[in-house]
């Protein structure tokens, strides 16, 4: 008859120190495919160890084991798995059971690491529990099953490849005697149906049961009696095919059951270090991106295109030197030239600011600024008129007494239109109000490092006026500020360049003015915070590494909870990739949901927090992209050790553990 197990010289030896210990001493045996084999013994009498040889969970020290014609000593990990998944079946005294599994998916559980789809696999699986009377019980879990349906269900998932040989080590040990005839009279079942069984046991009327009985003593055979003769034919099992692979998705199903649901507390706290992490780096980047669109648009406001020429307002010394060195200072007839020399100016304004008291319908108004303008103001300054009119060329000209008031100055006025054609008193001169500007909100706090002013309070008069009807200080500047719009944004590097060539020969080389780009200055501004952009981004980047080391070290708790679980899975045919895959799906997927978590709560706050700080809502989908591989990174790399740990246990001292 065709043998299933060939083991020559067989010896697997143990040090200890110096000492060592040969749990197999030299054990040659033979069992023919068909064959009923009890292995009897004493405790120590090496028969545990000669199981675990045969069920390829050891290998031995010395000697040659063949299972079914193909030598086991050569095999690699990989493949020891796939024999163990497709040519053997176990069966252990402590049922070794997955707890989070329902019976179908116990017994369903080595198809899963012979690549089965689920729904194929749970179909087979059904169809096996029926065989052993467990079709009731399908979706209950070990913890709501008996002794003997749990020891059902170990058999069961034992035949569910269709095995060479069926292991079954103390099979009715933790059985009540009741029980334990049950389950002989299964395995007698099985066996007269034509299935090969060792079954190893220390009791001799469950040995006897066997149609040939092997007694071990100090790891060496001492007997081997044919109790009875096999009457009945072996069943022929179909080649073993390719290696065993666990699928994606029930890498995925075992993470999320295993890593996430099973401990969701603990998941969640381990989640908070990454969730800081990405949340921080996506808040922080969006409030910084914000706060940079913010200033960006109110720049454009007030003219992206646009450049400044700044008296500096020289005083004593400086002064004096200026003028005599030629520099009459800041002029209308400076403006008046660059606007004719440059062809890319399309707008252009002077102005003059004007310490004076304002009184509005009989009130002081301290907050009011009086700016003496000229030219295409309005325009330049991208303001807009919400009654009335412009300043024309009489007005200019004719040095009328005529205001302009900003909105912010009657903001609690119930008719703006009244206030048209009223008067009020400037340094103490009357002037006629003949037009009201738009409310344009514009937040300066957040440009002063572009000098920017908040027009609300503006109260404009003609330039004219304003020279010809006040005294200042002699040798002053006619003009604080001429303002020159390009046509194009691109054009101000160059037009800069050509205005200072102008205003070098008109000065004759008398730095008195300053040129002032406002968007080149918010560039700078924003340059300026990058430091502190990459300071926020290095404490969040501490944080994911916090997450990180949160994660491994609840990771190495579990692979130390999961050793049980561990070693069912590898017994019936888990690879070490499959373990350690497992493991770091686990990782990855606590901290990709920590990651998700993390981007939908920095959303959040974001998006609640804009209103009150009146920041525009930015979310860089780049940097969200960098937060999630930052959290997977996180996941992997943290994860990596303990994954490691879990597939590298020794399979014997894992399933030997109570």
């Amino acid at each position: 008859m065709k043998r299933v197990i060939h083991l020559k010289n067989a010896r697997k030896t143990y040090h200890m120190g110096n000492h060592a210990v040969h749990a197999l001493d030299g054990v040659d045996l033979d069992i023919a495919h068909g064959e009923f084999v009890s292995i009897i013994g004493s405790s120590g009498s090496g028969k545990s160890t000669l199981m675990h040889m045969l069920g390829c969970l050891d290998r031995l020290s010395q000697g040659t084991y063949e299972l079914a014609g193909e030598d086991m000593s050569m095999a690699s990990d990989a493949e020891l798995s796939t024999i163990r998944n497709r040519k053997i079946g176990f069966v252990f005294q402590q049922f070794n059971l997955l707890a989070n599994l329902t019976v179908l998916e116990n017994i369903a559980l080595p198809l899963a690491y012979a690549g089965v789809p689920r729904a194929h696999r749970l179909e087979m699986a059904a169809q096996m529990a029926q065989k052993v009377g467990l079709e009731a019980r399908l979706d209950h879990r070990p913890n709501e099953l008996s002794g003997g349906q749990c020891q059902r269900v170990a058999i069961a998932r034992a035949l569910i490849n269709k095995p060479d040989v069926l292991f079954a080590d103390e099979p009715t040990g933790a059985l009540d005697s009741k029980t334990g005839v049950e389950i002989m009279a299964l395995l007698d079942e099985l066996h007269a149906q034509g299935l090969t069984i060792l079954l190893v046991t220390h009791d001799a009327k469950i040995a006897d049961h066997a149609q040939r009985k092997i007694t071990l003593s100090d790891g060496k055979i001492v007997e081997d009696r044919q109790q009875r003769e096999k009457s009945v034919e072996p069943i022929e099992n179909p080649p073993s095919g390719k290696d065993s692979k666990l699928g994606f998705k029930d890498m995925f199903r075992i993470g999320l059951r295993e890593g996430l649901l099973a401990h969701k507390l603990r998941t969640a706290l381990t989640m908070l270090g990454v969730l800081i992490g990405v949340a921080s780096v996506i808040a922080m980047s969006s409030f910084s991106e914000g706060s940079k669109k913010k200033q960006a648009d109110q720049i454009r406001a007030l003219g992206s295109n646009l450049i400044k020429i700044i008296d500096r307002k020289l005083e004593n010394q400086p002064l004096y030197q200026a003028r005599a060195s030629g520099s009459a200072g800041l002029t209308r007839e400076d403006g008046e030239i660059l606007k004719r020399s440059l062809n890319e100016i399309s707008a252009s304004a002077m102005l003059r600011d004007m310490v004076l008291d304002v009184e509005i319908d009989r009130i002081p108004r301290a907050e009011a600024q009086v700016r003496a303008v000229f030219g295409d103001y309005l325009q330049v300054n991208n303001l807009k008129l919400a009654r009335g009119n412009d300043f024309d060329e009489n007005d200019q000209q004719r040095n009328h007494r005529v205001a302009i008031l900003g909105a912010g100055l009657i903001e609690n006025s119930a008719d703006p239109e009244a206030w048209l054609n009223t008067e009020l008193r400037i340094g103490g001169q009357p002037y006629r109000v003949i037009g009201i500007l738009a409310n344009r909100y514009v937040d300066t706090t957040e440009l002063e490092a572009v000098g920017a002013n908040d027009s609300n309070f503006d109260i404009l008069i003609p330039l004219g006026t304003a020279i010809n009807r006040y005294t200042y200080l002699p040798l002053r500047s006619e003009l604080d500020e001429i303002q020159l719009q390009l046509s194009e944004e691109e054009l101000l590097a160059s037009a800069g360049k050509s205005i200072r060539r102008i205003l070098d020969a008109r000065h004759h080389g008398v730095a008195d003015y300053e040129l002032v780009i406002p968007l080149d200055l918010l560039k700078s501004k924003q340059e300026s915070q990058k430091l502190l952009d990459i300071l926020s981004l290095s404490i969040s980047a501490i944080s994911l590494v916090v997450g990180g080391i949160g994660i491994m070290n609840i990771m190495l708790a579990s692979v130390t909870e999961r050793m049980k679980e561990i070693g069912i899975r590898r017994a019936v045919g888990a690879r070490k990739e499959d373990i350690r895959n497992q493991f770091l799906v686990e990782s990855v997927l606590i901290s990709m949901a920590g990651g998700i978590a993390g981007v939908l709560l920095a959303m959040g706050g974001v998006t609640m927090a804009s209103g009150p700080l009146d920041f525009p809502v930015v979310f860089s989908p780049g940097l969200m992209l960098v937060a999630f591989a930052a959290a997977f990174l996180t996941g992997l790399g943290f994860g990596a050790y303990p994954a490691i740990r879990a597939s590298s246990e020794n399979l014997v001292d894992i399933l030997s553990r109570e």
